[in-house]
């Protein structure tokens, strides 16, 4: 009789990732979370090569100005002439989103609950979750769903808007937003968990030339990879 190795099963051809977790794990938490992905053993390593790097990490909510997600609502469109441009979680990839919707202005009373403006970095937060993208200058004033948390970096410059993009992009970033999904049908992330990821913050003045060199880069690859996705 052959064995299976519990370690690695198939089904339908697609592999499935396991893993054994210690109660100590379980109890150590705040919450007692039963959700596999937030002990991933990725996320322990993840925040084991942060402690080594020597940087000085902090949770995003204490670096950015604001993180949130707007109320759900009700959605009134009309022809373009008459509305705002309304921005969804699938836009958030495109440089030029050809199906925009526009929401009414006369219907939407309270409009500015889910305005974006530029320089905000947007990371979708419902289904599919952790795509990011910055706020491009073009879409500032237009209306974005509440699938999409938006993260306002402070005006200090010590984390810009393309560091955060580009540090949330990563494979540490990626490996802390993934770990906090929560949700039985549609995985979700809220505020209070994306407020929570650690984020190495610079201090020394080669530190901050260096996050400012990232920004700039960050910002030109975006642009230039949503263009030719265009």
């Amino acid at each position: 009789m052959s064995t299976i190795n519990p370690e690695e099963i198939s089904i339908h051809k697609k592999r499935i990732e396991s893993f054994s977790l210690g109660l100590p794990w379980l109890l150590k938490t705040d919450d007692l979370r039963l959700g596999a992905s937030y002990y991933n053993p990725r996320v322990a390593e993840t925040l084991a090569i942060l402690e080594r790097s020597g940087l000085a990490l902090k949770p995003l909510g204490e670096v950015t100005e604001k993180i949130f997600i707007p109320p759900r609502f009700k959605r009134i469109y009309v022809d373009k002439e008459h509305g705002v441009p309304f921005l969804q979680g699938s836009h958030v990839v495109h440089f030029d989103p050809a199906d925009i919707k526009y929401l009414s202005r006369a219907a939407h009373k309270n409009m500015e609950k889910w305005v974006i403006h530029a320089g905000w970095v947007l990371v979708t937060c419902s289904g599919t979750i952790g795509r990011i993208t910055i706020s491009l200058p073009r879409w500032d004033g237009w209306a974005a769903s509440q699938h999409i948390l938006r993260i306002i970096p402070k005006s200090d410059g010590l984390c810009p808007a393309g560091y955060i993009y580009a540090y949330l992009s990563s494979e540490l970033g990626q490996a802390q937003l993934t770990s906090r999904i929560y949700g039985a049908v549609v995985d979700e992330i809220r505020e209070v968990q994306a407020s929570g990821v650690l984020i190495p913050v610079p201090h020394t003045a080669k530190q901050k030339e260096e996050v400012a060199a990232i920004n700039q880069s960050a910002i030109a690859a975006m642009i230039k990879k949503k263009r030719q996705q265009n």
